[in-house]
């Protein structure tokens, strides 16, 4: 009965561990793929966003991108678990699923926009300029809204849980936090997608290191 349990629990952090490291790869992914207008604007730059070749990759990222935030959904539901003070783990938990709701509806923004042109053709004359603000406020959505609510929801999460965090990672997600309010100014946003990354391996690596303290332990017969 024991062992089950253990194998239960096991599983369920293995599937943060990946959950929290697809977060991080996909969510890369669909940012480097999507390449959405932002930053200074140019004509050029929107009419690239809109090729013909571009449009079904588009398509494709937006997909990987929401299986990234089921990810992060799981490894938060993991998070809020080992978090030893209940109103940290609903801050923790709260903050963090509007910060998935608002990665959602960004990638919405960006591939609602190019499945929009995809299906309406050349009937759909829409000036660069819109074309442009229609992206930035899903831009907003990613690299603001969810950035910054999960960033508030790491820093809370590092600050609340000293003992269930590793010392090393414990100070990567408050600086993954901070890096995540200031998302908006785009490069800081590529640092906070590191915290999946890192926790998704670190738990890995507890995950293995008690299965081979658990074998090591076993009576022989």
């Amino acid at each position: 009965m024991r062992q089950r349990q253990e194998h239960a629990r096991d599983r369920r952090t293995v599937a943060a561990a990946l959950g929290g490291i697809g977060f991080s790869v996909l969510t890369l992914l669909a940012v480097i793929v999507a390449n959405a207008p932002g930053g200074n604007y140019t004509t050029s730059q929107v009419a690239d966003y809109l090729a013909r070749g571009h449009r079904v990759p588009v398509i494709i990222v937006f997909h990987l991108a929401l299986l990234g935030i089921l990810g992060l959904v799981a490894v938060l539901a993991h998070v809020r678990e080992n978090i030893a003070s209940p109103s940290a783990a609903r801050i923790v938990w709260g903050t963090g699923l509007a910060a998935a709701a608002c990665f959602a509806i960004g990638w919405g923004v960006a591939g609602g926009q190019v499945v929009a042109h995809l299906e309406g053709g050349r009937a759909i004359a829409i000036p660069p300029a819109v074309t442009y603000l229609i992206s930035e406020i899903g831009v907003v959505f990613v690299f603001g809204c969810g950035a910054i609510l999960l960033g508030l929801a790491l820093i809370v999460l590092s600050v609340s849980s000293p003992v269930r965090l590793p010392g090393w990672l414990r100070w990567l997600t408050l600086v993954c936090g901070v890096a995540g309010v200031a998302g908006l100014t785009f490069f800081p946003f590529f640092i906070l997608t590191l915290w999946g990354l890192a926790i998704g391996l670190w738990l890995l690596a507890t995950t293995r290191s008690a299965r081979s303290a658990s074998t090591t332990l076993q009576p022989t017969t």
